[in-house]
This record gives C-alpha cells, sequence and structure tokens, in this order.
C-alpha cells in the first residue's frame, strides 16, 4: 500500500454558461458603428448546481485553453443571448483576441432600424454591458488544500455569442434557465486516498472509458436537437393562444416560463373558463390539436391580400397570397371558417360574420394584423423634423425621471516643491420628467364584414397611426414654443442662458450671434475653474414662411469679393417645421448634435418604442377591438445646446 495523489475523471452534462463583461467607451466608431469590448477576465466567480456543492469558476485565458474560432469567425451580437429568431442578431464579431490575460473583441452593429435605438443607447453611455455565452468541455480541479470550498478552472471551453444586457456587471452570473441545452464536460478532481497499485490502475482504466464514452457524444446533435424540441413548444403555444384570441403578454408568460404544451392546454382552458359558461368553453375547445405549420402561412397569405388590396404599390402580392387574391372581407371569412372545418352552408351573412369571429377560425388574427400593420406603417412613415436633434431614450418606468448633468472637473493646478496636491470639487444640475400614456381603441365589427367596407379597416388604424407620430411632434415642438422654465428657475430660452440673440432675420448677423454665443457656453463650474464647452451648432429649425429665406442663406455663390463670400453656406442642416408658424412666422432656432451635448430629450417605455397595440375579440361588440398606446415623455434636458431668436 502507499499514499499519493491521483486524479479523478468524472463526467457531467453542463448547458450554456454567461459571464458579465464591459465596454471600452473611447473605442467607439459611429460612423462604421463599431466598439470594443472586453468580455471576460477570468475572475473567479461563485457558481452552484453542476456539483453537490457551490464552487469557484475560473476561466483559464491560456491560448491552448480557449476555443477562439467561433468568436474570429463572425459570432453573433445578441439582444440578452435571445437566439429564438434572426432579428435577435443584433450586430456581429468582427475580431476577437486575448491579450493581457483578459479577452477582447470589436463588434459591429446592424444598420436595421430596430437596432438603431440599441446602438443610440451605447452611444449615449445608457447601454454598458456586454456577457459572454459559453460552453466548457473540461473542469480541472486547482483548489487549495485548506480552501472551504473546491474551485474548478475552465481548461477547455469555447466563448459562443456575445450580447448586449441591460444588467451591471455580475460576478456572480449564473446559469441559464433552460438545461435542455447540455454539452459534455470532463471534471478532473484531485483527491488523496490510499491505494495499491491494483485500485490506482482500475481508476485510470475506468477513466480512460469515461473519456471514450464522452467523445461519441456530439455536442451540436444534442444542441440542434434541443433547440428544434424548444421550436416546437414555443410554436405550438403560439398558436393555442392566437386560436383562442389570448393576449400576447400571456402567451409571452407561457414561453418564458418554460411551461410544457400540456400544461399551456390547462391554463388556456382555465383562462377561457373565466370568460364564459364553463360548459360552452369546454365544448368549444375539447378537440384542441396542435395547429399545422400551414396555417401559419394561410394567416400570412391572406395579410398579404388585404394589404395588397389596400395599397397595391406598397404591398407586393407573394405566391402564399394568390389563394386569397381579391376576396372581400366576407367572403375571406367564410373560407378561413371552411379551412378550419367549420360548416358554413345556411348561414346568413351576419350569421357568417358572427361565427367568423366566434369561432376558432383564422379570421380575427387576420384582421387584427391587417389593422395592426396599417397602423404602424403610417406611424413609421409619418414625417417627424424632431429626430435629428432629439435624443431618444428608454425609462423602465412611470416614475419621475432625473436626469443629472455633472459639471467638468476642475482645471488642474500646479503642484508646488512639497508635492501638495489640492483638492477639486464638481457640481451637478437636474431636469425632472416621468412618461404619459396617450392611446385609443378602434373597433372592428361585423358592419364592416358585410359591406366590405375595406377602408374603415385599413384606413381608420393608418389615421390613429398617423396621429401618434404628430401627438410625439407636438410634444417636441410644444416643448420649444413653451419655453418653459427648467431646474434652476429660468426658461429655457433666456439672456441668462445666453441663448437668446437679438432679433434677427435668418442670415450672417444672426447665424454669427448665434454660433458666438453656443461656442462661447460654459460648463456648470464657476470661478477659476470654468471651462467653455464649444458647442457647435448643427441644425438650423425655422417655421415654413421662412424656408425659402433661409435657403438663400445656406446656398453657396460665386463671389468676386471676400466680403461677398456666404462663409454660412452648407454651415447647417435646414429643418422646417410648420408648428413653429402657429407661434411666430418669424422666430428660429439652432441645436446642436445631442451626441455632441444634451438639447431635448424623448422617452418611451423600456422596450415599446413609438405606439404599441394590443387586441381583444370583443365582448360588448361583435368583432374585435384594437388598442394604440403611446407611453412617451419629452423634456429640455440642457439650454446650452439650443439657441432663439425672436426674428424681425
Amino acid at each position: 500500500m502507499r499514499r499519493e495523489n491521483t486524479l479523478k475523471k468524472t463526467q457531467i452534462n453542463l448547458p450554456p454558461l454567461f459571464f458579465r463583461g464591459g465596454f471600452e467607451p473611447e473605442t467607439l466608431d459611429a460612423e462604421k458603428r463599431t466598439i470594443m469590448l472586453r468580455w471576460s477576465t477570468g475572475e473567479k466567480v461563485l457558481r452552484g448546481g453542476f456539483f453537490s456543492d457551490p464552487f469557484y469558476e475560473e476561466l483559464s485565458l491560456s491560448p491552448d485553453s480557449v476555443r477562439m474560432n467561433r468568436l474570429k469567425n463572425g459570432a453573433p451580437l445578441l439582444n440578452t443571448h435571445s437566439n429564438q429568431n434572426v432579428l435577435d442578431q443584433i450586430g456581429v464579431v468582427e475580431d476577437a483576441w486575448l491579450e493581457n490575460g483578459s479577452g477582447f473583441a470589436r463588434v459591429r452593429f446592424s444598420e436595421r432600424a430596430d437596432v438603431a435605438p440599441i446602438f443610440q443607447d451605447v452611444k449615449a453611455g445608457i447601454i454598458r454591458n456586454v456577457s459572454v455565452g459559453y460552453r466548457v468541455y473540461r473542469f480541472q480541479d486547482v483548489s487549495g488544500e485548506n480552501d472551504k470550498l473546491k474551485t474548478f478552472r475552465a481548461t477547455d471551453w469555447e466563448p459562443m455569442e456575445l450580447s448586449m444586457v441591460p444588467v451591471g456587471a455580475d460576478s456572480g452570473a449564473s446559469v441559464r434557465s433552460n438545461e435542455k441545452d447540455l454539452n459534455a464536460c470532463e471534471v478532473v478532481e484531485r483527491t488523496e486516498e490510499n491505494k495499491n497499485e491494483e485500485t490506482i490502475m482500475k481508476d485510470q482504466n475506468a477513466a480512460k472509458a469515461l473519456e471514450t464514452e464522452a467523445s461519441k457524444i456530439d455536442p451540436e446533435a444534442i444542441r440542434k436537437e434541443t433547440l428544434e424540441q424548444e421550436r416546437k413548444r414555443t410554436s405550438e403555444i403560439t398558436q393555442l393562444t392566437r386560436k383562442f384570441g389570448m393576449e400576447e403578454a400571456f402567451s409571452r408568460k407561457l414561453i418564458e416560463s418554460d411551461v410544457p404544451v400540456d400544461e399551456a392546454r390547462r391554463q388556456i382552458l382555465d383562462k377561457l373558463a373565466e370568460r364564459s359558461d364553463q360548459n360552452k368553453i369546454l365544448n368549444q375547445v375539447s378537440g384542441i390539436e396542435v395547429t399545422r405549420d400551414e396555417a401559419d402561412v394561410r394567416r400570412a397569405g391572406a395579410v398579404e391580400a388585404l394589404m395588397h388590396r389596400y395599397d397595391p404599390k406598397v404591398n407586393q402580392l407573394t405566391e402564399k397570397a394568390h389563394p386569397f387574391a381579391g376576396m372581400s372581407l366576407l367572403r375571406l371569412a367564410e373560407e378561413m371558417l371552411l379551412r378550419n372545418h367549420q360548416k358554413v352552408s345556411g348561414l346568413s351573412k351576419m350569421e357568417l360574420t358572427k361565427r367568423a369571429f366566434l369561432s376558432t377560425s383564422d379570421f380575427p388574427e387576420i384582421l387584427s394584423a391587417v389593422a395592426n400593420k396599417t397602423l404602424r406603417q403610417a406611424y413609421d412613415m409619418a414625417p417627424q423634423t424632431f429626430r435629428p436633434f432629439v435624443r431618444q431614450v428608454f425609462n423602465a418606468d412611470f416614475k419621475p425621471v432625473s436626469r443629472v448633468q455633472l459639471s467638468e472637473a476642475p482645471k488642474l493646478e500646479k503642484v508646488n516643491q512639497s508635492g501638495e496636491f489640492k483638492y477639486g470639487s464638481m457640481s451637478d444640475s437636474a431636469e425632472k420628467y416621468n412618461l404619459a400614456t396617450f392611446g385609443k381603441i378602434i373597433a372592428i365589427n361585423r358592419q364592416v364584414i358585410i359591406d366590405d367596407d375595406l377602408e374603415a379597416m385599413t384606413r381608420i388604424p393608418a389615421l390613429f397611426g398617423r396621429s401618434a407620430a404628430d401627438l410625439e411632434s407636438d410634444l417636441v415642438y410644444g416643448v420649444i414654443t413653451g419655453n418653459a422654465a427648467m431646474s434652476d428657475g429660468i426658461t429655457l430660452f433666456h439672456a441668462n442662458h445666453s441663448n437668446l440673440g437679438v432679433p434677427a432675420a435668418p442670415g450672417e448677423a444672426g447665424f454669427g450671434e448665434a454660433r458666438e454665443k453656443m461656442r462661447t457656453q460654459t460648463g456648470l463650474q464657476k470661478g477659476k475653474d470654468k471651462q467653455f464647452l464649444n458647442v457647435t451648432a448643427r441644425y438650423l429649425i425655422v417655421p415654413a414662411a421662412l424656408e425659402t429665406a433661409s435657403q438663400k442663406q445656406l446656398t453657396a455663390i460665386t463671389a468676386n469679393a471676400s466680403n461677398s463670400v456666404n462663409v454660412f453656406s452648407g454651415a447647417y442642416v435646414l429643418i422646417t417645421e410648420p408648428r413653429l408658424d402657429a407661434d411666430s412666422k418669424r422666430t428660429w432656432y439652432m441645436a446642436a448634435d445631442p451626441s455632441q451635448i444634451d438639447t431635448i430629450e424623448i422617452a418611451y417605455l423600456q422596450g415599446q418604442a413609438g405606439v404599441y397595440t394590443e387586441t381583444e375579440q370583443g365582448f360588448d361588440i361583435d368583432g374585435i377591438k384594437i388598442k394604440a398606446r403611446l407611453d412617451v415623455g419629452v423634456k429640455a434636458i440642457d439650454h446650452r445646446g439650443l439657441f432663439k431668436n425672436p426674428g424681425v
């Protein structure tokens, strides 16, 4: 018998893990939409759940421990580790490397419209956190002799993707909730036992057998199978909730709670029981079965056909829409009933439409989709001239928000021979506001279907979409013309703010004064620490009455003398807004780029940029109801990025 240290090898299955990192903000390139980030330092974190007791995890950043191929070859930049939809990818990893004990990467953001708010928040410093998703294939026990908790070092691991995340750096980041997506991981533990040669040989043979079995495991096949199972579960729950007119929030809750399909059916029945007589509901849904994938194609085709009727120039027909092209609303309702095995023979128009709304046909969902599309399309296409000079943000709730402005750092002073450093101080200022909710409900009833009134079903939601966009413009320009007091008790445009000019028409004299006043604006520090901000005007904002005159002042001319040169040719981007005419046809404004200094802020509820719609099958009407809601707040944040001239 002899006493010696041996290595004990075991096999476990691990889900994907994640670890928080951060941005290197000074590396952001707004034009290329790239930024460098630090995705790992390999620091020790506390984990639990893989072994019998909690343990510390270390990530080895040795080049031979990290499988870098996936990151180096265009790994995705995701939105909070979500990978169920191609729209979840918001960018791409252009390069990745290991340096000085840390992992770095350069990522590029997509130019899609839905990614623009995320990139804007990165530029503004609102979103500052990144997380790396990775898999561990080998853990090495590196515990000390007197350690209370074991320490396992990942000596073979692979970063899979990088994600933007809202929560701050968390060294104790835990395992992702979906533990179906597993991969094999070898755990090498150090033990100290009394063993003879025969026992040691048996352990070594057993370890080799484990390694052989592990080599047969195909992690990619496991991943694909798990993703396919999750896709089917999500699809089935979505179809069931849509079939019975459930709210989207209820559907999301079932999916995100990892509820099995059978349990989802039970909860849907409970939900239906709350709405109507129990026996009637049970008769209606007794034959619940998973909707086939072709149902999605059928609904999409019907929606496309109606959108083509609404505006053929914008909405083209594809193959899936041809079976429904040219159908009236009543004919489409009948077709949806037939495709869901509902009897329609002998029904009057009124009875047919009533059954289409109350049955399990796809008809209500199709009408909702068309109304929502026309509403959102009109909202997105509505002209909003304020977007270039206003900063867009998201607030988590409706509580008052305080936008704090820190002053500049105090000026550095020469240190005397005794080496004494003097203390400096900073000040701040804050503007407060909160979100408000605006909304209306649109009803689509049986009369619209019987009369084949596509105009009412599309034009009215479109008008509501335009109305929501116009409301945002009213709020922004209301801040400008309202000239309300700031947190210092002085109105937005005031001589004490050095942003109110001597009355002048748009031209060299007025532009020159505006440029001088904006460049000489100072920060919050006073006295010897006062600093100039050198704010640069970027936008010239005028009422419609001054558009032509302003265009002339910004147009280059061929000069025959130096004093005839138009020094302001192309100097500013001209923005014409008719809402300003209602206040004054003479007054004009200038604004800086919001990336240089705060101007006006428009805020939406987190995750709901612009108008948001919800659909409900009506009980007080024979049809469906669509609620258009806008949660928004607007406030001037800093007077130094804005300038006003009363005009002449």
